[in-house]
């Protein structure tokens, strides 16, 4: 677009990706009900809106602000909302923006002044009438078409910037008013995505100022996220998980994360040749990368920064914990064998002999000591028996039960394996 061109760096800090360019599947975008909210909205302003009935009540700006968390398909659904409505988007170029986050700063609000020199229609019009040779109808029509303007706030930005906060910057200059245009009036639709409640929080009094909703995204419930592993097992017929097991730890994960967890532990499933040739059940893997921390969600990023704020937060879920076999009115008289517990959990070995010591467990008492760990799990009392067994193989003892159930299962396929291999 030669008339962006025109606007002082712009084209170093943002780019124009017309809408024939941008390559999205519709299949891959989850579709969750506040969608539609941006969807109903995007419509209505591409609609003539000077015929609407909420004129009467409301003047619409062009601007909704988003607070959405970290992983999820928001950009992509914008990009496909784009190409349905033929929009042109203007968004960052962030590895500019990241080379020289000062010089940004100081350039964002001119630059978004100068929207209003190039794109203004009631400038236009003025000029027309002063001078039938400035512009054609041509130039108006282009001047007519919707762009979509997306800032995209993530944590990475608002690190760079320090101090900085883009939402407090255009909310002043918006008071002061050195921006005195609609968004709408330069044919933009302004679709602002926050990660952060604070940054909103500090713009409340204007927030309405600047936008025409504030939409705020909640986190996959339990439904949700099973419906995105249930979709991909549709879609992926050769693998196997259980899905329960994966939502109940997968809590406040996003849909991006969860589907780039599934492809870690495909991809590790593959690397495992002796384990793939037998079965293509992945919930142990998919288990393993997220207790081992080895898989880290969006998620962590924002309960890391929320502890360096001394805020109030949940233990992860993905933290493993030993879950005492007694029940709580027994504790206080078992002092000394949860003592005894606690000397077994930090006295670790090292893997491979702990994996060593789960076959030989396997081979010989499997089946009982699933039974002991479901007891553990679900803080049952246990029997004599069950106490002799354990003590045979304390090490169980030294994880949680969900990853000693994982551990004693991994045994049992590496018997079996060798089993089948030597024919016995």
């Amino acid at each position: 677009m030669k008339d962006l061109d025109n606007i002082p760096e712009f084209s170093r800090y943002f780019r124009v990706v017309s809408s024939p360019e941008i390559n999205i599947n519709r299949e891959d975008i989850f579709y969750r009900d506040k969608y539609n909210d941006i969807l109903n909205y995007i419509k209505i302003i591409l609609t003539n809106h000077n015929d609407m009935a909420f004129r009467d009540y409301i003047s619409p700006k062009g601007a909704i602000l988003i607070k959405i968390n970290p992983g999820t398909d928001i950009l992509e659904y914008l990009k496909l909302l784009a190409i349905n409505y033929y929009i042109d988007i203007l968004e960052f170029k962030e590895n500019e923006i990241l080379k020289s986050p000062e010089d940004f700063i100081d350039q964002f609000i001119p630059i978004l002044k100068s929207f209003e020199d190039v794109f203004n229609k009631k400038t236009i019009s003025k000029s027309n009438k002063n001078n039938e040779n400035i512009i054609n109808d041509t130039q108006i029509e282009s001047q007519s078409k919707k762009r979509l303007l997306i800032i995209n706030q993530h944590k990475t930005l608002k690190e760079k910037f320090e101090e900085k906060n883009l939402l407090e910057l255009i909310a002043n200059e918006k008071q002061n008013g050195y921006l005195n245009f609609d968004f709408l009036d330069l044919d933009i639709i302004l679709v602002w995505i926050n990660y952060d409640l604070q940054d909103i929080s500090s713009i409340s009094n204007s927030l309405y100022k600047i936008f025409d909703l504030f939409i705020k995204i909640p986190v996959l419930n339990k439904i949700e996220r099973e419906t995105v592993l249930r979709d991909f097992l549709e879609k992926n017929p050769k693998f196997v998980f259980d899905i329960n097991t994966i939502v109940s730890y997968t809590e406040n994960w996003e849909v991006n994360d969860i589907k780039q967890l599934l492809k870690v532990a495909i991809f590790r499933h593959f690397l495992n040749s002796e384990l793939n040739e037998i079965s293509n059940e992945i919930t142990d893997i998919l288990i393993d990368l997220i207790v081992s921390g080895e898989y880290i969600p969006s998620i962590e990023f924002m309960t890391s920064e929320k502890k360096v704020n001394n805020e109030s937060i949940e233990e992860p879920l993905n933290k493993s914990k030993v879950v005492s076999a007694y029940p709580i009115h027994e504790r206080e008289e078992n002092k000394g064998v949860q003592e005894v517990v606690n000397e077994i959990q930090e006295s670790r070995i090292s893997d491979f002999m702990l994996n060593q010591l789960y076959e030989n467990a396997a081979s010989k008492n499997y089946n009982e000591l699933i039974v002991i760990i479901d007891k553990l799990a679900k803080n049952e009392a246990l029997e004599d028996n069950d106490r002799k067994l354990l003590a045979k193989y304390p090490f169980v003892l030294n994880d949680a039960p969900n990853i000693a159930q994982i551990n004693l299962e991994k045994g049992k396929k590496r018997i079996d394996l060798m089993k089948q291999v030597f024919g016995k």
